[in-house]
């Protein structure tokens, strides 16, 4: 009788816990998820924004189209991401990346010796060279960096040390 009893409480238990769980992983895919994505359509050039585990890690997934100006943008992110880390996913291609990969020497030499005047300078002409659009700005937490050509666009904000808000961007 006394093991009946114990074994009907454990079970009572063990119920209660899953239905809590149950109930605290349906709010956080269905209410967080869905805020999230309510509130980041009212930011211009994004398409969608949700939550998402990358190596055991929370991250706040941003799917862009046509940013206008990433600074804005950026620190609109920041506000809905909380303490999340931003990933930002573009639709960038090949030559774009080359592109950038080229510009990541000026960047950091500009940052480095802070000669800021001069990387702008230069990232200009390649960007002209490349005959993409590059729209160029900076804050006192990073240098945000967007790559327009035709229909593809590569968005990349390199922030100064410490920050951790921005984790590298990728393609769609």
């Amino acid at each position: 009788m006394m093991k009946q009893r114990i074994l009907r409480i454990s079970f009572v238990g063990i119920l209660a816990f899953g239905l809590l769980l149950g109930g605290q992983i349906l709010y956080r895919t269905n209410w967080v998820n869905g805020q999230l994505a309510q509130n980041s359509r009212q930011i211009s050039g994004v398409i969608s924004a949700q939550i998402t585990a990358e190596n055991g890690q929370k991250v706040l997934e941003v799917t862009t189209n046509h940013v206008q100006n990433l600074e804005k943008v950026g620190q609109q992110l920041e506000t809905l991401a909380g303490e999340n880390p931003i990933r930002l996913k573009d639709q960038r291609t090949p030559e774009l990346e080359r592109l950038m990969a080229k510009m990541e020497f000026p960047l950091q030499e500009g940052i480095t010796q802070g000669n800021f005047t001069q990387m702008e300078e230069t990232l200009q002409q390649q960007a002209t060279q490349a005959r993409v659009d590059l729209e160029l700005s900076m804050n006192s937490e990073g240098i945000y960096v967007n790559l327009t050509q035709g229909q593809a666009q590569l968005l990349e904000v390199i922030e100064r040390p410490g920050q951790g808000k921005f984790l590298p961007s990728r393609s769609q």
